[in-house]
């Protein structure tokens, strides 16, 4: 399985033809988080009209995949990923710590980015770039 970082769900809706290159190759079952689904309405203004084409593409999506939810394991787990990041002094935001921390529970150990600098400093997952 392969997860999907929120930049991949992004490019995905705008048509990027890296990613897209990449589902037409992909053999693997495909998920994401409900982080995911939260970062990306986070950058969508409801009262923004030109938003909902992209609101219901995203809803589409996540009606179609899998997606993992947050659990006490995952919280415990993104906390611990984001102090040892912070100890190490290499940072990484607390949205892809909680996305990172509920695939790891999850026992997922890839994930498709474009953000592969910040998730290649999680040991337990593979960041595929596409």
């Amino acid at each position: 399985m392969i997860a999907l970082d929120t930049t991949a769900i992004i490019d995905l809706f705008r048509g990027d033809e890296a990613v897209r290159k990449f589902f037409e190759n992909n053999t693997e079952p495909i998920a994401a988080t409900i982080m995911n689904y939260a970062e990306l309405f986070f950058g969508l203004d409801p009262d923004d009209s030109s938003h909902s084409k992209e609101s219901e593409y995203y809803k589409g999506l996540f009606d179609g995949i899998y997606h993992f939810n947050l659990s006490e394991s995952a919280c415990e787990k993104a906390s611990s990923l984001y102090w040892e990041l912070q100890k190490n002094g290499t940072p990484i935001g607390q949205f892809d710590c909680i996305i990172a921390g509920i695939l790891v529970v999850n026992g997922v150990k890839k994930i498709l980015t474009r953000n592969v600098k910040h998730y290649s400093k999680i040991k337990e997952l593979k960041a595929v770039p596409y």
